[in-house]
């Protein structure tokens, strides 16, 4: 069996280490286990199907260890939630970086990219897309306030093709909270339904409703045909 040795770190304060670890890297190592796990089961198994007890048989972690770094369920939800938004959000400024592509050849990488890092792998769509609707008030506010800031960055977006010559001027608010929603129940089809499609097959499809709205706000002024 393993010891546990105390040894000096720092200075001159004593604080434990296992195997070499301090409690605070056992800690986040757990946390990411716990993290892991629920992305494998809530993807997976489902919200509804996975109690905690097995997310801690799967991540390998005591009872006591959870509620160290969780509430409960839902806040490991919530958690695992902003973590696959900030890698989308992260996903989405890459593909806007490539300065040699134009402009509104950017944005559709974007959007097409953002899609296709959810798609790649089903469980994070699952997540964003199904297993955190409806599990309770605070969770729907969470939820509303990620697609709504996701809608604000094609909003900057729109904004960027407007002062470049490429749109007329408008609020772009209500179109790009609705192409959040069309995004949003294209990715649920294709996670509950038999489209045929490949991940990148629907990602395409996401452009194509971008380029869509543009096209129409570039022929439809003033309440009318352009």
């Amino acid at each position: 069996m393993a010891t546990v040795k105390s040894e000096s770190v720092g200075s001159g304060n004593n604080r434990r280490r296992y195997r070499g670890r301090t409690p605070e890297q056992l800690q986040a190592e757990r946390r990411q286990r716990l993290l892991d796990a629920a992305l494998a089961l809530f993807g997976e198994r489902g919200y509804a199907n996975a109690p905690i007890e097995l997310i801690c048989t799967t991540a390998k972690v005591a009872t006591r260890h959870f509620y160290e770094q969780f509430k409960g369920r839902e806040e490991l939800l919530s958690a695992i939630f902003d973590q696959i938004m900030e890698g989308l959000g992260q996903q989405i400024s890459n593909s806007m970086l490539d300065g040699d592509e134009p402009l509104a050849k950017r944005v559709s990488n974007a959007i097409g990219g953002g899609t296709l890092y959810l798609l790649d792998d089903a469980r994070r769509a699952r997540v964003i897309c199904l297993e955190s609707v409806g599990v309770s008030p605070a969770m729907e506010r969470r939820r509303r306030e990620a697609l709504h800031q996701l809608a604000s960055v094609i909003e900057s977006y729109c904004d960027e093709l407007h002062e470049a010559g490429l749109l007329p001027a408008r609020n772009y608010h209500f179109p790009s909270v609705g192409l959040v929603g069309m995004m949003t129940e294209l990715i649920v089809e294709w996670l509950v339904e038999d489209t045929g499609l490949t991940a990148g097959e629907l990602s395409r499809e996401t452009v194509i409703l971008f380029r869509a709205m543009i096209v129409g706000a570039q022929n439809y002024r003033d309440g009318g045909p352009g």
